[in-house]
C-alpha cells in the first residue's frame, strides 16, 4: 500500500491501476492507497476488414484497440463513458453522442438513428441491456466482439475503508476473491453500483463516470464519515 508520511486512519482500494497524479490525489489528502488491476484484458480472434464502420458502437475503451487499424473507415462514433470519448477523439475519430451506460445509448439511437446500421464494437463479457434493445426495436446492428477479461483473484487480509469498482465484472472478481471485505463500494456508474449492491455493505456511486470523479468521491465520503 502506498501511504504519506502523516498518520493514515482510513485507506482505499482501487481495483484498477491508478496514475501517478491520481495516486497524489489520495496521497495529498492523507489517506492511503492500494490499487491493482482485478481484470486482465485480452484480445480475442477478430476480422474487421469486411465489417461496415460508418456508425460505430463501443461501451467500453477496451475495445479501442481494435478499431486503430481501421481509423480511416470510422466514421462516426457512439460511446459510453467520458474516458472512451476522449481516448476515441484524441484518435481524430467523430463521437457523436455520449451516454452514462448501454441502456442509455441504447435509448439515444432508437430515438434519433433508427435508419442507421451500426457494428458493436464489444468483448466476450459485455452485458445484454443494450443489444437487446436494438433488437427489440429492430434497429439493424452487426455486434463483434474482440477482447475478453479474465477476473484476476486477489485476496485481501483486511478491510479497505473503501473500495473503487468500475465495472460489474470488476466487482465480481474482487467480492469472489474477498468475500466477506467488500463494506464500502464506491462505483464509477449506476450499472456498476448495481452488481455492488449485492455484495456490499453500503455503495455509493459517484456524480461523475470517471476514474479520477470515483476517487475524489471516495476521498469525500471517507473524510466525512
Amino acid at each position: 500500500m502506498i501511504q504519506s508520511h502523516s498518520t493514515i486512519s482510513k485507506s482505499i482500494l482501487s481495483t484498477k491501476k491508478l496514475a501517478p497524479a491520481q495516486l497524489e490525489l489520495a496521497l495529498g489528502s492523507g489517506i492511503g492507497i492500494t490499487h491493482y488491476n482485478a481484470l486482465k484484458v485480452t484480445p480475442v480472434e477478430h476480422d474487421l476488414n469486411d465489417v461496415a464502420l460508418d456508425h460505430v458502437i463501443i461501451t467500453s475503451s477496451n475495445a479501442i484497440p481494435s478499431i486503430i487499424p481501421h481509423l480511416n473507415r470510422v466514421k462516426n462514433c457512439y460511446v459510453v463513458g467520458a474516458k472512451t470519448s476522449k481516448q476515441l477523439r484524441d484518435l481524430g475519430c467523430q463521437v457523436i453522442h455520449i451516454s452514462p451506460n448501454g441502456k442509455a445509448l441504447a435509448r439515444y439511437i432508437m430515438d434519433h438513428h433508427s435508419q442507421d446500421a451500426f457494428t458493436y464494437i464489444t468483448g466476450v463479457h459485455r452485458r445484454d441491456e443494450l443489444p437487446q434493445a436494438l433488437q427489440t426495436s429492430q434497429i439493424n446492428f452487426k455486434e463483434v466482439k474482440v477482447y475478453d477479461t479474465q477476473m484476476v483473484m486477489r485476496s485481501y487480509d483486511r478491510i479497505f475503508d473503501a473500495v473503487l469498482c468500475y465495472s460489474p465484472r470488476g466487482v465480481y472478481a474482487f467480492a469472489k476473491a474477498n468475500p466477506k471485505q467488500l463494506h464500502h463500494a464506491i462505483c464509477i456508474g449506476e450499472t456498476t453500483a448495481i452488481t455492488a449492491r449485492k455484495f456490499a455493505v453500503k455503495v455509493t456511486v459517484a456524480t461523475k463516470a470517471t476514474i479520477e470523479n470515483t476517487l475524489v468521491t471516495a476521498i469525500k465520503a471517507l473524510q466525512n464519515d
